[in-house]
């Protein structure tokens, strides 16, 4: 292991960066995945597999291996193999010696003997093809299968300046646990407040989400927003599902994709100005367990409790009706 680390100093290692990038490809993982696993950038990534960076942070070396899913040790730089002694450099040339008389007497073998070698080519080929369709018939086997469907759950409209939840139902039918990540674009003039699963990273805008996960079977992820742009009168949401065994493929996130901006509390769905049994029952059944900023069911308790709301634009309130 190649490890260097001096007291007050950050612990710095040395990778091979060939190596890093033939298990990426292997793997069929792509820059911008390794790049968002590790937190830094794909021209990072680049520098490091092209060795302008032979010396990183041992933390991000770490993250690095766990992106590539190997152990540290395997990126790490292979130590120079040391001059043979004495005592060696004649045990290798004992080697090469016989290393010749074993050629030596091997033509002297073929010239010997006639070699019957259109039977032995065919049969060599045949042998070959017998070992490319095993191969196949294994990996076509073994290869796990993946299925991956997301919907998003938005409500079909909202208030300017107050908050609302949307949340995204992930499924990942996989063999074996898989690595994955969810991007959400908000559209321009809403902005998140808070996440459920926390957000792994975010974009420069604060309307650009991201989740990194790894699992299978269904994930459920929640944020809150707010609509800051009082002009806008309807918008659209956009996002999609990244698999690390599909490099390069992408899931569209369906379901509810429009809002539209009206003073209807976002819980109503039918826009009726009452909380009814079912729409509270459907709330509670969505958001009931999910602890993010901005989801106030005590108002809509005492919605559904009161005989309906009213919207005070001048305080910006709901105002509940005995």
């Amino acid at each position: 292991m190649t490890e260097t680390q001096h007291q007050g100093v950050m612990a710095m290692v040395k990778i091979d960066g060939s190596k890093a990038r033939q298990l990426r490809e292997q793997k069929s993982l792509t820059q911008l995945y390794v790049a968002t696993a590790v937190q830094v950038t794909t021209d990072t990534i680049s520098r490091w597999e092209n060795r302008r960076y032979p010396t990183i942070k041992r933390e991000n070396a770490l993250k690095l291996a766990e992106a590539l899913e190997v152990a540290l040790e395997e990126i790490l730089e292979t130590p120079p193999v040391p001059e043979p002694n004495d005592d060696e450099a004649e045990s290798q040339q004992d080697s090469v010696n016989f290393q010749h008389e074993k050629e030596r007497r091997t033509e002297t073998v073929k010239q010997g003997v006639y070699v019957r070698w259109p039977i032995l080519l065919l049969s060599s080929t045949i042998a070959a093809l017998i070992c490319l369709v095993g191969w196949v018939y294994f990996n076509m086997e073994d290869s796990p299968s993946v299925a991956v469907t997301a919907k998003r759950n938005l409500p079909a409209h909202c208030t300017p300046g107050q908050v609302f939840p949307v949340s995204i139902e992930v499924n990942v039918q996989s063999d074996e646990p898989l690595a994955f990540i969810v991007k959400e674009q908000l559209p321009d003039g809403f902005e998140a407040i808070q996440a459920a699963p926390a957000l792994s990273s975010s974009g420069k805008k604060v309307n650009t989400l991201k989740w990194l996960q790894k699992g299978h079977g269904k994930h459920i992820f929640t944020y809150t927003t707010i609509m800051k742009d009082t002009t806008i009168e309807a918008d659209e949401f956009s996002g999609g599902i990244a698999i690390n065994k599909q490099s390069g493929a992408s899931y569209s996130i369906l379901g509810s994709d429009t809002i539209i901006v009206s003073d209807y509390h976002w819980a109503d769905s039918n826009r009726d100005r009452v909380i009814s049994d079912s729409e509270i029952l459907t709330v509670y059944d969505q958001y009931g367990e999910v602890e993010v900023h901005g989801i106030d069911l005590d108002l809509i308790e005492e919605i559904w409790l009161g005989s309906g709301y009213t919207w005070n634009p001048d305080t910006q309130t709901y105002q509940i009706l005995p």
